[in-house]
């Protein structure tokens, strides 16, 4: 994805062009947010790309914490499942925009945390690169001399 020059009336630095996909330049579009009062939402974690070389096993975990969303109905805290019924008494509008809040943050602090973890390269859970196949020196079958 490529960076535009204007964003919510601002001039994009060039060193945010160049983080447009990486947290620098999510967390420089919820200021743009917050500074112009644009009503969108403050969560910019799914306009982040997953770096490069992280392995299959913390991708997918990666993509569950990207996914993972705040449900209004429920109004359940992060990290959610039941056990933390709605019920407030007072601005529940204002409650849910804090939960919903929590789950943005809490979400996006996770991501960074299993891109930390995986690109240090020496986490257990890392999976195992698959062997290139085209390294292996096979023997070659030669027809001809096959029994």
């Amino acid at each position: 994805m490529s960076a535009p020059n204007h964003y919510c009336g601002t001039s994009v630095p060039s060193h945010i062009q160049t983080a447009w996909d990486r947290w620098e330049g999510a967390a420089w579009r919820t200021i743009r947010h917050a500074e112009t009062l644009i009503d969108h939402p403050a969560d910019q974690r799914f306009t982040v790309r997953a770096p490069d070389g992280m392995c299959t096993t913390h991708l997918t975990l990666w993509r569950e914490a990207r996914d993972r969303s705040f449900d209004p109905r429920t109004g359940d805290r992060w990290p959610g499942g039941g056990g933390t019924p709605f019920t407030i008494l007072g601005d529940v509008a204002r409650a849910r925009e804090e939960r919903r809040r929590e789950w943005d943050e809490k979400a996006a602090a996770q991501m960074q945390l299993i891109e930390r973890v995986c690109l240090k390269g020496d986490s257990p859970q890392c999976a195992p690169k698959p062997a290139c196949v085209a390294l292996v020196q096979l023997p070659l079958f030669d027809l001809e001399t096959a029994p």
